[in-house]
């Protein structure tokens, strides 16, 4: 009882510093990727990659915005590892300086310009750098959030770090959209530069709120009882791999067909006429959309049980791409604004599902690692090449995007069926799964 309230009191005490500085942090995270994967397909093309034809270089810029996503399991391992051993905080602190310092870096880079095929490879070295901090940023800070907060609201407050997400790519696509109103000669010259620097002030103001954010009490205990993995990528894999098998497969929809929609449908409609500023303005308002639909599905994942949530906006992703690419196709102003309304607004608010359900689905003594690895696996194999992927399939459909709407439904029928066989989760009290590994693989109704 005494341990309850203590518990209760934690989190009273905390909650006001957590939850700023895990969404701030998140925020941060997918304002890099989203600038990083706007500037791909509007001006890393002719700034980095000039002198080859417009799908060439194009294909160029996006594969260096894939390059990210190979060191991002690399990044899940170490922060991970360091986030299981040495505490959630220090990892979350570690990720963010390394993120702001990477896209700040990118600001300040040469052009192909100035110094020829140094600029593309400076480029792709900030890129791997950014990768690295972002393989455990979202993870850690949902963590976080889901081993403070009460089981019952789990769901809800797990989610609002993925709020984060939303409001890091609204920022970025109001940031882009305002830069792209400047003369083409000085976007090209400087103005392309400002996104990225702008990540100096909203790091500076994360690091500021996240030294603040206390120990995670779960972590704590671990610590305390000195049952801490010694290598927790390890001893997870080992210990469970049919289920990181099945997480890094529910999660293929949610790596893939994001940027599907919010990177190469940039350069899909700027292709079919669409002006910069409006995809931009239409980007941002799905993520205004994402934003507000994320904790409601955090709460109906807290009333109806995780698996049940994930498993309806898994069809929900399923269904969308098609619809999508139909009113991309019109080319009206409105209809694009509601196609991404529809897209961040239903299918990819997975985000809500997803983040009280795989914190629960690792036991704590590498909870951190098994998170991670779940997610930014299936990213490196599926997230940085979709926009690549894509342009490829509706270039082998002749201009047609049915051939890529079809890729992302059937990733999305591959997800329901991994997220139909794993177990159900909510209600399970995250301080009863934290004992040795060898002892934490027989909770049948957390780990079967």
């Amino acid at each position: 009882m005494n341990a309850t309230a203590s518990r209760e009191q934690i989190w009273g005490e905390s909650r006001s510093r957590l939850i700023p500085g895990t969404v701030i942090g998140s925020l941060i995270e997918w304002y890099d990727i989203a600038v990083y994967g706007q500037a791909a397909a509007l001006v890393f093309p002719m700034l980095f990659f000039p002198g080859f034809s417009d799908t060439a270089s194009r294909v160029a810029a996006f594969a260096t915005f894939g390059v990210g996503y190979f060191a991002r399991p690399l990044g899940a391992i170490l922060f991970g590892h360091l986030g299981d051993k040495y505490g959630r905080r220090f990892s979350l602190v570690a990720t963010l300086v390394l993120m702001g310092v990477a896209t700040v870096a990118i600001g300040l880079l040469p052009t192909y310009a100035a110094v020829g095929i140094a600029a593309p490879v400076l480029l792709v070295i900030c890129r791997l750098l950014q990768g690295l901090g972002v393989g455990a940023e979202y993870v850690g800070a949902v963590t976080m959030v889901a081993e403070f907060a009460p089981a019952k609201r789990r769901g809800y407050y797990a989610s609002l770090p993925a709020s984060g997400v939303f409001l890091g790519i609204g920022l970025a696509a109001a940031v882009s959209a305002a830069v792209a109103t400047l003369p083409n000669e000085q976007l090209m010259s400087w103005g392309w530069r400002i996104p990225f620097l702008l990540s100096f002030v909203v790091v500076g103001l994360g690091l500021v709120i996240r030294l603040r954010v206390p120990e995670s009490p779960v972590f704590t205990d671990l610590k305390e009882a000195r049952t801490r993995a010694t290598v927790p990528a390890l001893e997870m894999a080992k210990a469970m791999p049919k289920r990181l098998l099945l997480v890094m497969l529910a999660n293929g929809v949610l790596a893939f067909n994001i940027y599907v929609i919010q990177t190469f449908s940039l350069g899909y409609l700027a292709d079919k006429g669409v002006p910069k500023s409006i995809a931009l303005v239409a980007l941002l308002f799905g993520c205004a959309v994402g934003a507000v639909a994320i904790p409601i599905v955090g709460v109906l994942s807290d009333r109806s049980g995780r698996k049940p949530a994930y498993i309806l906006v898994t069809v929900l992703c399923a269904i969308v791409p098609f619809p999508f690419f139909l009113l991309l196709d019109t080319t009206n102003t409105v209809l694009v604004v509601v196609a991404f309304g529809v897209a961040f607004g239903s299918c990819l608010a997975m985000f809500g599902s997803q983040a009280a359900y795989f914190a629960e689905l690792f036991p704590a003594a590498y909870r951190f690692s098994g998170f991670a690895l779940g997610r930014e696996i299936p990213g490196a194999a599926l997230g940085g090449p979709a926009p690549v992927i894509a342009l490829g399939l509706v270039s082998l459909g002749a201009g047609s995007p049915y051939l890529l709407a079809a890729a992302m439904a059937l990733v999305a029928v591959v997800s329901l069926l991994a997220a139909i066989a794993l177990p159900e989760t909510r209600g399970v009290d995250l301080d009863q799964i934290q004992a040795t590994p060898q002892r934490q693989t027989r909770a049948p109704e957390v780990l079967g």
